[in-house]
């Protein structure tokens, strides 16, 4: 098996996880690692690829600048764009998703391997995984790792409105991707059942989805129970030492009675954290704050000012808080913390003092921190929310409670601090039960069995309906050649030529493939195609180059129009033009696409006084366009980026089908651009007169002695796409 995991947002790296540096750095990343790690030890697989964005950004680590990091044998991190080099939050990348899904291709064609499955992890994620996934024709996995839907809810009950959400988070756009993957997903790998049975049901898609449990592992060479229960001293790793001297003398400085259990706090600074209820409650409690000290890890920091909106407000509250109930010498709250040594340090400390592990957060769709700290022998207190119930149901490691009731918090840490047998049930199970349900080789085997079940045996729903039966990756991929011609007047006006075109395309279908580019729009190049008994074509460049779809129109290449998108203002070119009387926006309401706006020439004027009259208007206007003249009185405005021709070379890098294997064939000015340039270009007979201004250019271009598809076949056998003697009764 080759796997491809893709996991877009957050910085990832192989070692010194920047885990809690901010919103998007949590379990996810620390997962989608192990889980591409491990799974690179089954034999079964060949080859684990862990895809996510490179960043170049002085703010943050040059490590995350490199395209390619090795994670070890059969596995590596492949960092692509996304976006640009600057670190974003994860709601700001959705306008750059289709991007990414085109490096994405590009990537694996120049690997020259098909992945055997891609898999998504979040929305984001998700998203660029169907895509890929369809294009070549493979299994669709998704995890959601957290749900919009339930974010959603949160922040109403917040007082949020839709628009703000919208705002902020982008949330209706992750929800839609969420319920589009639910619905063409061949595998939902989810952790728990809770998860299953409760979040996804919030979705209109969740039913009748392929769901498996496989619940997460964790790494039990770094979280080893404390010292004084398992392992002598002797025998603790130099590198965790090392990590108890650092983090005991971080500890100190906040002037702890030392002798003191611990309660300890780990997460992100995040209002869904609810570290506000474990403050009031350990604050609100002398007897308590008698018993035992608190320390929240939440997150890593050099100085708050300089974080996020929300990480700043969470930080601050925690700090008022403090001071509010005057816990100086009860708490601490450390600035920093790595998650490679400290963080399982920390557990094992917590444990030697007798302390508690507490995660107050509303809701945890898994509860990984929860599995960390019993590993180690610390009991724990957290939500019933989510997926603690499956783990207090496996380990018996802990108590779950209302986290809204802050009295419930507190009861319940001091019922496992003042009773030692108590204590040590959970600490023993934890330790013991761990090992036995939540190893990283466990979730492989379930992981793995899960996706054989599904890798040659689902033909994925998203792909189903790509002509001649396959994917368009995978065919574009496997071709030797490819034909793009304009459809009116070249391919179409002479009915026996087209008949021997199609003939030859069917003897040479394996090799050759078929498209159009035209200044048509969509709908009417696809009527025109089957008009002219064509029901089958690779791609079809429409509307001037401005669209490119798969198959009949079947699936439309989000990455080109992503591409076109960037300073394209349609307002202000229709604004600058309308003040010319000789333009006439073409009537047809479907000829105006999102990245075209056509006109008409009034017949009292020529081209030649209109035209630089236009470039005029639109260069004052500082308009980005690109102006496409045709047929004596059609003027198309376009995106600088769109046109046939660069919608071809689009086409050949994405697909790594060089340029001189690409044929064109038009027969006017609007075809000028893709007739030129590296392509092996074809003039038909029935030519435009502005195109005879190519015979004096540079480049392949063959003027061809017979008009219509018959002037293709002669160019074809010109360029030897196809042998001579082919149908000559055609050229004769």
């Amino acid at each position: 098996m080759y796997i491809q995991l893709i996991s877009v947002h957050g910085l990832i790296r192989g070692s010194q996880i920047e885990m809690g540096r901010d919103a998007d750095t949590g379990g996810q990343v620390r997962y989608v690692l192990e889980l591409a790690k491990t799974l690179a030890t089954f034999d079964e697989v060949e080859q684990v690829d862990l895809f996510t964005r490179q960043i170049r950004d002085k703010r943050v680590s040059a490590d995350y600048s490199e395209e390619i990091e090795e994670l070890g044998p059969k596995c590596r991190l492949v960092r692509l764009s996304c976006g640009g080099g600057t670190y974003h939050r994860k709601e700001k990348l959705w306008p750059y998703l289709d991007e990414y899904v085109d490096a994405m291709i590009k990537f694996t064609r120049e690997a020259g391997k098909t992945p055997s499955l891609v898999h998504g992890h979040y929305a984001d994620a998700g998203y660029v995984a169907r895509e890929v996934a369809g294009a070549f024709g493979v299994p669709f996995v998704f995890t959601g790792h957290s749900l919009g839907r339930d974010k959603l809810a949160y922040l109403l009950d917040e007082g949020w409105t839709m628009e703000k959400a919208n705002q902020e988070f982008n949330i209706e756009r992750r929800i839609e991707s969420e319920e589009d993957c639910l619905s063409s997903a061949d595998l939902v790998v989810v952790s728990t059942q809770h998860e299953r049975d409760h979040q996804y049901a919030r979705y209109e898609n969740w039913q009748n989805v392929n769901y498996q449990v496989v619940p997460p592992g964790i790494e039990l060479e770094r979280f080893f129970p404390y010292y004084e229960y398992d392992l002598s001293y002797d025998q603790v790793p130099d590198r965790f030492k090392q990590a108890r001297v650092r983090m005991s003398h971080e500890l100190s400085r906040f002037h702890f009675h030392q002798d003191r259990p611990l309660l300890l706090a780990l997460c992100r600074p995040d209002k869904r954290k609810n570290i506000g209820a474990l403050i009031k409650a350990y604050g609100e409690d002398k007897e308590l704050q008698a018993l035992a000290n608190l320390a929240v890890f939440a997150g890593i920091r050099k100085d708050i000012e300089a974080l996020g909106d929300s990480e700043q407000a969470v930080l601050t509250d925690i700090l008022l808080m403090m001071d509010r109930y005057d816990l100086y010498g009860h708490m601490a709250v450390p600035k920093r913390h790595d998650s490679e040594t400290e963080v399982p340090e920390l557990y094992r400390i917590a444990a030697a003092s007798g302390g508690v592990f507490v995660n107050a957060a509303f809701v945890e769709p898994f509860g990984l921190t929860f599995l960390e700290s019993s590993a180690t022998g610390l009991p724990f207190v957290g939500t019933h929310n989510g997926g603690p119930q499956d783990i207090v149901k496996n380990c018996e490691s802990g108590i779950l409670v209302n986290v809204e009731d802050y009295e419930e918090i507190g009861a319940a840490l001091k019922k496992l601090l003042t009773s030692r047998d108590d204590w040590e049930t959970c600490s023993t199970n934890g330790i013991n039960k761990v090992r036995e349900h939540y190893t990283w080789e466990a979730h492989c085997n379930r992981y793995i069995e899960s996706i054989t079940d599904v890798i040659g045996t689902v033909e994925p729903p998203y792909v189903q309906t790509v002509p001649r039966g396959e994917p368009h990756g995978k065919r574009l991929s496997s071709l030797s050649g490819l034909l793009i011609t304009d459809i009116d007047n070249t391919l179409i006006g002479d009915e026996e030529s087209l008949e021997s075109l199609k003939q030859v395309f069917e003897e040479n279908k394996e090799t050759l493939g078929f498209g159009v580019a035209t200044g048509r729009y969509l709908e009417s190049a696809v009527e025109a195609l089957h008009d002219n008994g064509i029901d089958r074509i690779d791609t079809i460049i429409s509307s001037v180059g401005t669209e490119i779809y798969y198959g009949m129109g079947d699936f439309p290449d989000k990455g080109w129009a992503s591409n076109l998108r960037a300073k394209w203002r349609p307002d202000r070119i229709r604004e600058a033009l309308s003040n010319l009387s000789f333009l006439y926006l073409q009537k047809d309401e479907m000829t105006q696409r999102e990245f075209k706006i056509s006109y008409d020439l009034d017949s009292d004027i020529t081209p030649e006084e209109a035209l630089p009259l236009v470039h005029h208007e639109l260069t004052r206007a500082k308009a980005n366009y690109n102006l496409v003249f045709s047929h004596g009185t059609y003027v198309d405005i376009l995106p600088s980026r769109a046109s046939k021709g660069k919608a071809i070379r689009y086409l050949s890098t994405k697909w790594k089908i060089p340029m001189e294997k690409v044929v064109t064939a038009g027969d006017s000015g609007n075809d000028r651009d893709m007739l030129v340039g590296k392509t092996a270009g074809i003039v038909v007979a029935n030519r435009d007169p502005e195109l005879d201004g190519l015979k004096r250019t540079s480049g392949r271009i063959y003027f061809a002695e017979n008009g219509y598809a018959g002037g293709i076949l002669e160019g074809l056998k010109h360029y030897g796409f196809i042998k001579e003697g082919v149908h000559e009764e055609v050229s004769a």
